[in-house]
Protein backbone atom coordinates (compact mmCIF):
# COMPACT_ATOMS: atom_id res chain seq x y z
CA UNK A 1 0.00 0.00 0.00
CA UNK A 2 1.16 3.35 -0.89
CA UNK A 3 1.94 6.46 1.80
CA UNK A 4 -0.58 8.08 0.29
CA UNK A 5 -2.95 5.52 0.80
CA UNK A 6 -2.04 4.66 4.20
CA UNK A 7 -2.60 8.31 4.76
CA UNK A 8 -6.55 8.60 3.30
CA UNK A 9 -7.22 5.26 5.23
CA UNK A 10 -5.65 6.60 8.32
CA UNK A 11 -7.74 10.06 7.72
CA UNK A 12 -11.00 8.11 6.69
CA UNK A 13 -11.17 5.71 10.36
CA UNK A 14 -10.37 8.79 12.79
CA UNK A 15 -12.95 10.65 11.14
CA UNK A 16 -15.67 7.62 11.72
CA UNK A 17 -14.16 7.09 15.23
CA UNK A 18 -15.21 11.25 15.94
CA UNK A 19 -18.34 10.66 14.45
CA UNK A 20 -18.97 7.35 16.24
CA UNK A 21 -18.69 8.29 19.29
CA UNK A 22 -21.28 8.02 21.55
CA UNK A 23 -23.36 11.47 22.88
CA UNK A 24 -24.25 12.02 26.24
CA UNK A 25 -27.62 10.97 27.49
CA UNK A 26 -28.91 14.72 28.65
CA UNK A 27 -28.43 17.90 26.36
CA UNK A 28 -28.01 20.73 27.73
CA UNK A 29 -26.90 23.95 25.69
CA UNK A 30 -24.98 25.87 26.39
CA UNK A 31 -22.30 24.27 28.64
CA UNK A 32 -20.66 26.27 30.29
CA UNK A 33 -23.30 28.66 31.33
CA UNK A 34 -24.47 31.73 33.20
CA UNK A 35 -27.22 32.80 35.92
CA UNK A 36 -30.19 33.87 33.81
CA UNK A 37 -28.90 32.63 30.79
CA UNK A 38 -31.39 30.70 28.60
CA UNK A 39 -30.50 27.17 27.35
CA UNK A 40 -31.56 24.36 25.45
CA UNK A 41 -32.32 20.58 27.39
CA UNK A 42 -32.58 17.58 25.55
CA UNK A 43 -33.01 14.08 26.04
CA UNK A 44 -30.69 13.09 23.29
CA UNK A 45 -33.82 10.97 22.16
CA UNK A 46 -33.70 8.37 25.26
CA UNK A 47 -37.20 9.37 26.49
CA UNK A 48 -40.35 7.71 24.13
CA UNK A 49 -41.93 10.62 22.38
CA UNK A 50 -45.14 9.32 23.26
CA UNK A 51 -45.64 11.55 26.25
CA UNK A 52 -43.79 14.72 28.64
CA UNK A 53 -40.41 14.18 30.01
CA UNK A 54 -39.43 16.07 33.08
CA UNK A 55 -36.08 17.51 34.37
CA UNK A 56 -35.25 18.18 37.87
CA UNK A 57 -32.02 20.54 38.88
CA UNK A 58 -31.37 22.91 41.84
CA UNK A 59 -30.77 25.63 38.33
CA UNK A 60 -33.96 25.85 37.11
CA UNK A 61 -38.23 25.63 38.52
CA UNK A 62 -39.85 22.45 36.99
CA UNK A 63 -39.61 21.97 33.17
CA UNK A 64 -41.29 19.56 31.23
CA UNK A 65 -39.43 18.43 28.00
CA UNK A 66 -42.31 17.46 25.02
CA UNK A 67 -41.63 16.01 21.69
CA UNK A 68 -40.08 17.45 18.92
CA UNK A 69 -38.00 17.69 15.96
CA UNK A 70 -34.95 16.18 18.13
CA UNK A 71 -36.35 14.44 20.37
CA UNK A 72 -37.80 15.50 23.77
CA UNK A 73 -36.83 19.51 24.24
CA UNK A 74 -37.64 22.60 26.07
CA UNK A 75 -36.07 25.89 26.70
CA UNK A 76 -35.13 27.30 30.70
CA UNK A 77 -33.72 29.70 31.97
CA UNK A 78 -30.12 29.18 35.01
CA UNK A 79 -31.70 30.85 38.12
CA UNK A 80 -30.07 34.14 38.48
CA UNK A 81 -28.51 33.42 41.93
CA UNK A 82 -27.03 30.04 40.50
CA UNK A 83 -24.10 29.83 41.95
CA UNK A 84 -20.49 29.17 39.79
CA UNK A 85 -19.89 25.48 39.95
CA UNK A 86 -21.14 21.88 38.72
CA UNK A 87 -24.77 20.72 38.65
CA UNK A 88 -26.50 17.85 37.74
CA UNK A 89 -29.86 17.76 35.75
CA UNK A 90 -31.72 14.80 35.61
CA UNK A 91 -34.42 13.70 33.24
CA UNK A 92 -36.99 11.48 34.02
CA UNK A 93 -39.05 9.87 30.96
CA UNK A 94 -42.86 9.58 31.20
CA UNK A 95 -44.40 6.36 32.15
CA UNK A 96 -41.75 5.09 35.08
CA UNK A 97 -39.62 5.45 31.93
CA UNK A 98 -35.91 5.63 32.85
CA UNK A 99 -33.78 8.69 34.23
CA UNK A 100 -30.80 9.79 33.38
CA UNK A 101 -28.36 12.52 34.25
CA UNK A 102 -25.89 14.91 32.71
CA UNK A 103 -23.25 17.04 35.10
CA UNK A 104 -23.14 20.90 33.92
CA UNK A 105 -21.10 23.70 34.71
CA UNK A 106 -21.71 27.31 35.51
CA UNK A 107 -19.08 30.32 35.34
CA UNK A 108 -19.25 33.79 37.07
CA UNK A 109 -18.54 35.36 33.94
CA UNK A 110 -19.33 35.62 30.36
CA UNK A 111 -18.56 32.55 28.52
CA UNK A 112 -17.71 33.45 24.91
CA UNK A 113 -15.61 31.51 22.07
CA UNK A 114 -14.36 27.80 22.92
CA UNK A 115 -13.73 25.92 26.09
CA UNK A 116 -10.48 23.93 26.31
CA UNK A 117 -11.65 20.34 24.72
CA UNK A 118 -12.43 22.66 21.65
CA UNK A 119 -9.87 24.16 21.04
CA UNK A 120 -7.67 20.79 22.13
CA UNK A 121 -9.59 18.88 19.78
CA UNK A 122 -9.36 21.86 16.43
CA UNK A 123 -5.56 21.65 17.19
CA UNK A 124 -5.29 18.55 16.80
CA UNK A 125 -7.08 17.99 13.74
CA UNK A 126 -5.26 20.86 12.56
CA UNK A 127 -1.91 18.64 13.14
CA UNK A 128 -3.15 15.50 11.57
CA UNK A 129 -4.41 17.68 8.09
CA UNK A 130 -0.50 18.86 8.23
CA UNK A 131 1.25 15.98 8.86
CA UNK A 132 -1.10 13.71 6.26
CA UNK A 133 -0.30 17.53 3.31
CA UNK A 134 3.14 16.91 4.50
CA UNK A 135 3.52 12.97 3.54
CA UNK A 136 1.76 13.47 0.46
CA UNK A 137 3.46 15.88 -1.00
CA UNK A 138 6.74 13.81 -0.08
CA UNK A 139 5.23 10.99 -1.83
CA UNK A 140 3.64 12.84 -4.72
CA UNK A 141 7.14 14.48 -5.35
CA UNK A 142 8.50 10.62 -5.23
CA UNK A 143 10.99 11.29 -2.50
CA UNK A 144 8.97 8.17 -0.30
Amino acid sequence: MKPADSAAVALLGLTVLGLAAPTAAAQVEPDPMVAGQRVRISDGRRCAQDGAARVSSRLFGPVVLRPGEGGMAAQARVAEGAAPGRYPVTIHCASGGASFTETVTVRDARVEGLNAAQAAGGLALLALAAGAAFWLRRTVGGRS
